[in-house]
């Protein structure tokens, strides 16, 4: 995933409603820095990565085309 990059935000689990966002940079302080899309606006958040799950907003256009893995 190429940066910054539209994104589905989950916390703590991937089983709850995912928030839209925008990541825009991965800290090796642990945390996500992203803009997170809510009803009142954009909001610049720093999320923990030990308990956010951030998954690409759009499918993966090579996945999609039957790419197949050797295993």
């Amino acid at each position: 995933m190429e940066i910054p990059a539209n994104v589905r935000i989950f916390f703590e689990s991937l089983a709850g409603e995912p928030k839209k966002g925008r990541l825009l940079t991965i800290s090796s302080h642990g945390y996500y820095e992203v803009i997170l899309h809510l009803a009142g606006g954009s909001f610049r958040a720093l999320l923990p990565i030990e308990k956010t799950f951030i998954v690409a907003a759009e499918a993966d256009q090579v996945a999609e085309a039957g790419l197949e893995v050797e295993r």
